[in-house]
């Protein structure tokens, strides 16, 4: 760790992230009054565990959770996260953590030294982005980076807000009373070890809150506000913040014009409930996966019969399943589970179940119909269905970028041609759905083959 000279950011290896985890939480419980706060659960996971999952997306791994309130049960949590996720978490329990959070902070000294360390409270949603910007802005030898929010009118809970006075970059006030303010303190902090003489200098005039070492801080002109406007935060204080919270993350899961339109319309009005709730389960995305591609099985099980009771039957079975292929990577999210492993398992069983369907169903038309020309047909939809995956793959393996997300680009994703066969199935009609489906399809990798080429000449 080196500078250059009184006002140069500090130099150094990835920081460590101090988590002040100390308090008792009486504004927020889930039912019983002996649950501390860092284990009170959001969606399926801990305060703790959201916590930290932010900080390990922008690949930070070492940890300092300063305890206080149930110091031992914390600690248990905290140490099972550490296992499970792979990072490396330290403790140092507050003496005084009753005084204020600022107490809570002093006891971070005795591990981080004179390093410069992030910092937040475990009852802070914070964005991945949010702490890359505060990351970017790494603190002089004398000062602490604050990041700052001011989008007033977007702010949860204004009444509890901790507001910032901001000039030319530097914070010149700070305290929840305020009058005239520009933004919000949003409870990250890219700390110096001046913080900690500034909370000395507080608790010395009897002012034990990290508001108070901060304002010393502001008195010597040594805050540097980062504007993260537009990123999401929360302070999960409140049973009415973690309410919000979670409709919060519910939002989160809409992939907007990502999707195709079957999905951004039908198939995630269902799977996003449906995915809040196994998100509090054991469940895993992988197992979600699996079982969709057993349900899109089954459901071609069915479409082989030459019946119309199990064509309506696996009509049902093959779109349930496409809805539920939409959970494995939402529950991912919210759990913060997503792997490339995991999307790799989904698009192979995804190819497997199309090929199965445009099978099953070519083989129930064979039945009727022996002539060698179904056969032909059905294999040239299950092309097309294989097709439209491979070529925008393939543009993006040789163009090294996505392919533009056009209106053919929507239009030809699975959820279509699925929706297109459980229709005509129900309707008693699927080798006509296969067929449309796979005609859709094959005039769809037309199409983005010779824009594709018209582009990249």
């Amino acid at each position: 760790m080196t500078t250059t000279g009184p006002d140069s950011p500090i130099e150094h290896a990835p920081p460590v992230a101090v988590v002040l985890a100390a308090g008792e939480g009486r504004r927020l419980r889930d039912g019983s009054a002996r649950t501390p706060k860092p284990l009170i659960r959001l969606v399926g996971l801990s305060l703790a565990e959201r916590c930290i999952c932010g900080f390990l997306q922008e690949g930070i791994r070492r940890f300092v959770v300063i305890l206080g309130h149930q110091a031992e049960r914390v600690r248990s949590h905290f140490e099972e996260i550490g296992r499970r996720r792979g990072c490396e978490i330290a403790f140092e329990v507050a003496e005084q953590w009753s005084l204020g959070n600022g107490s809570s902070t002093l006891a971070a000294r005795a591990v981080v030294g004179d390093r410069p360390f992030l910092l937040t409270m475990v009852d802070h949603l914070l964005s991945s982005s949010m702490i890359k910007a505060i990351l970017a802005s790494p603190p002089s030898a004398d000062e602490i980076a604050l990041a700052i929010d001011g989008r007033k009118e977007e702010i949860f809970d204004l009444a509890d807000l901790t507001k910032i006075r901001e000039q030319h970059g530097r914070v010149s006030a700070i305290g929840k009373d305020l009058s005239e303010w520009d933004a919000g303190d949003t409870g990250l902090f890219y700390c110096s070890a001046e913080i900690f003489s500034a909370l000395e200098r507080a608790r010395d005039e009897g002012l034990h809150s990290l508001t108070d070492g901060v304002r010393e801080c502001v008195a010597n002109g040594g805050v540097r506000a980062v504007d993260v406007s537009g990123e999401t935060w929360l302070d999960v204080d409140t049973s009415e913040a973690r309410r919000e919270g979670e409709r919060r993350l519910r939002a989160s899961l809409s992939k907007g014009q990502d999707d195709g339109f079957v999905s951004q319309y039908v198939n995630r009005t269902i799977s996003r409930p449906l995915s809040m709730l196994l998100a509090r389960t054991p469940v895993t995305p992988d197992q979600i996966t699996v079982a969709s591609f057993l349900l899109g099985v089954l459901g071609a099980g069915f479409l082989v019969l030459a019946n119309s009771s199990f064509w309506i039957a696996g009509g049902i079975m093959i779109q349930v399943a496409s809805i539920v292929d939409g959970c494995d990577g939402e529950v991912a999210r919210l759990k913060h589970r997503s792997s490339a492993r995991g999307g790799w398992l989904d698009t192979v069983l995804d190819r497997y179940a199309d090929t199965a369907l445009a099978f099953a169903v070519t083989l129930a038309a064979a039945r009727v119909d022996p002539s060698s020309w179904v056969w032909i047909a059905g294999c040239l939809s299950a092309i097309g269905f294989l097709m439209t995956s491979y070529t925008t793959k393939e543009y993006q393996i040789r163009f090294e970028r996505p392919y533009p997300n056009t209106l053919v680009a929507r239009l030809k994703r699975r959820d279509l041609r699925i929706l297109i066969v459980a229709v005509g199935a129900v309707a008693g009609h699927p080798f006509a759905a296969l067929l449309t489906a796979g005609l859709f399809s094959h005039a769809s990798v037309l199409w983005i083959l010779s824009s594709a080429w018209r582009g990249n000449r």
